[in-house]
């Protein structure tokens, strides 16, 4: 057998079978076992670990504990993937108390306007709950993102947005249907704090020059749609907050200058949510692998 084949197997059905635990316990129960998990990837994961210290260590110097706060790092992701799994029972039942929201009037203002909205966010928190959590309040939510290598694994993210009526764009996509999707008053999600193979541009994160998709921000100045930053927050009670900033608004004389001014406003608006709670960011994330 293809051994790559049956390394996806295996990925697949390990999923699968924490999909359905995770569904059948107490959730507290879930949580505590994500965090004990969680511990013992630290150990396992040499590579993951090493990066999450590397990063830290980079930013933040003495001024944290790397090894405390990178625990921390793994500990939020294997919380948050339990909430992510649990998003059904978890909105429908009671979404207020599974997620709070501030500043969402700036969200309904600017969807008041008819223009559309696109939602810059990253991956704190579990960003996962924010798609569906506003479509649940009326947003006409699509959102875009990376094919998985494994079809099987694209499908379960899929219809499980698609059951919160979330649309879904695979990236590389025709655009035109984005552009249309906005004009027609939309919203669109995005995730914009990795360094992928998108259209891109250098931007400082941390005092760096950081490769930063710029394709979302071109298209808010396309469109007139409001490009509204969005993070989702894990509380330590467990619960999630959705914090919705203001437009960005673009500056300079040029096309470029915009961009780059609406880019640079994103990057320090995360990287100012990050310095309060960094524990709530993806560190082993090679986020300045890419040089100008």
């Amino acid at each position: 057998m293809n051994k790559k084949k049956l390394k996806n197997d295996l990925i697949y059905i390990f999923i699968r079978l924490l999909v359905f635990n995770v569904r059948l316990m107490p959730r507290q129960l879930s949580l505590f076992t994500a965090r004990l998990l969680s511990k013992i990837l630290w150990i396992l994961f040499r590579k993951e670990r090493e990066k999450t210290l590397r990063n830290l260590q980079s930013v933040f110097g003495t001024s944290i504990s790397p090894d405390l706060t990178g625990r921390k790092v793994f500990s939020n992701i294997a919380e948050n993937l339990v909430d992510a799994i649990l998003l059904q029972k978890r909105l429908k039942n009671n979404p207020e108390e599974a997620m709070q929201i501030e500043g969402l009037d700036y969200a309904k203002e600017a969807l008041a306007k008819g223009k559309g909205i696109i939602f810059l966010t990253a991956h704190t928190g579990c960003f996962e709950m924010l798609s569906p959590r506003f479509a649940q309040i009326g947003f006409p939510l699509t959102v875009m993102g990376a094919k998985i290598y494994d079809p099987r694994l694209n499908s379960i993210i899929i219809d499980n947005r698609k059951s919160f009526n979330v649309g879904y764009i695979e990236r590389g996509d025709d655009i035109r249907a984005l552009v249309r999707l906005l004009r027609n008053g939309g919203c669109f999600g995005v995730l914009c704090d990795l360094d992928t193979r998108a259209e891109s541009r250098f931007v400082p994160f941390f005092g760096t020059p950081a490769k930063t998709i710029s394709g979302p921000f071109r298209l808010a100045l396309k469109t007139g749609s409001a490009p509204l930053p969005i993070f989702a927050i894990r509380n330590s009670d467990g619960s999630q907050t959705a914090k919705v900033y203001p437009p960005l608004i673009p500056e300079g004389a040029t096309e470029e200058d915009k961009i780059h001014s609406m880019m640079s406003s994103y990057n320090k608006i995360l990287e100012d949510l990050i310095k309060r709670d960094p524990s709530q960011w993806i560190w082993m994330h090679e986020r300045w692998k890419s040089k100008l």
